[in-house]
């Protein structure tokens, strides 16, 4: 019998055809489902990823206080999910509220007993609550903040014309420091009562607007570095400082400040806080309401 007519010909097509066609189809149908597969997996890991924002540990304030004989008071508030950093310098002479109910002075407050109590009596007198306290000297200030490197700060309107002139930037008011610097350059000027206190809010938001891609690392460390220091600090909670500073920086956040509005009793001389005190503290702080009685 001859193999080679056209009938066997196409017999034999048809019989391979019957056996490549499925093996093909499987195959296509494995290669799909694969690739199913591996997008369904991707998608089940990536969905048990959690993404990072901002919550309330990451809106807070901290009083900072630079120790001494005359020591100086910061507070500073990180809102993370608003996107802002307040830094507000509060007068050694402000009158608070003490846990007896009595009235003194933050400096009384912080000479008697220490920097916990200090801000325990300022969160009292403003109506807010001050969650840390970080107390240090000017030579802990200034590891702090050593790793910032050189700021210029525009001085006109902060400082006086003759504390200017005292420090040779009558012409130019534009200072250039380090942040650690900050209490040489006050010794220059000569400042006095709450100049000393616009002057030192000044830099500090010098500070915070030129380097902010830096202070997520540089202040932590900073922290972490210096010895001294009186805080109620842990290493959990400067972990959150850290986290709370990159989430500021990556919203493109704001910075203010200045010195916390109030009075110069200059019979007294006291600073005392008013209801405009309170209405901004509910207003920028957190607050809801304190007292503002004057100390006898």
């Amino acid at each position: 019998m001859r193999m080679n007519t056209p009938r066997a010909f196409w017999l034999a097509f048809f019989l391979t055809l019957a056996v490549v066609v499925p093996l093909l189809g499987s195959f296509a149908l494995w290669a799909v489902w694969q690739q199913a597969d591996q997008a369904m997996r991707a998608a089940q890991s990536t969905s048990g990823l959690r993404v990072q924002v901002p919550t309330g540990e990451n809106t807070f304030n901290l009083l900072a206080v630079v120790a001494g004989e005359d020591p100086a008071f910061v507070l500073v508030r990180p809102d993370a999910a608003g996107g802002t950093l307040e830094i507000w310098t509060v007068p050694a002479k402000s009158v608070v509220r003490t846990t007896s109910g009595s009235y003194t002075t933050l400096q009384d407050c912080y000479d008697d007993a220490g920097p916990g109590r200090a801000a325990q009596a300022l969160a009292d007198t403003l109506g807010i609550e001050v969650r840390y306290y970080l107390a240090a000297t000017r030579t802990g200030w200034g590891t702090i903040a050593d790793g910032l490197g050189q700021i210029r700060v525009n001085l006109d309107g902060v400082a006086d014309p003759a504390s200017l002139a005292r420090a040779g930037l009558a012409e130019d008011p534009v200072a250039q420091l380090a942040p650690a610097r900050l209490d040489e350059l006050l010794e220059q000027l000569g400042c006095t009562g709450t100049e000393t206190d616009a002057v030192r809010a000044a830099v500090w938001l010098a500070a915070a607007r030129q380097k902010a891609e830096q202070l997520p690392t540089v202040l932590p460390d900073g922290v972490r570095a210096a010895g001294g220091l009186l805080t109620d600090l842990t290493a959990l909670d400067i972990n959150t400082l850290a986290q709370t500073l990159e989430f500021w920086v990556n919203g493109q956040g704001e910075v203010d400040g200045g010195v916390l509005p109030g009075d110069w009793n200059a019979r007294d001389g006291r600073y005392e806080f008013s209801d405009e005190t309170l209405s901004f503290a509910a207003e920028r702080l957190g607050g809801a309401g304190g007292e503002t009685e004057k100390a006898g």
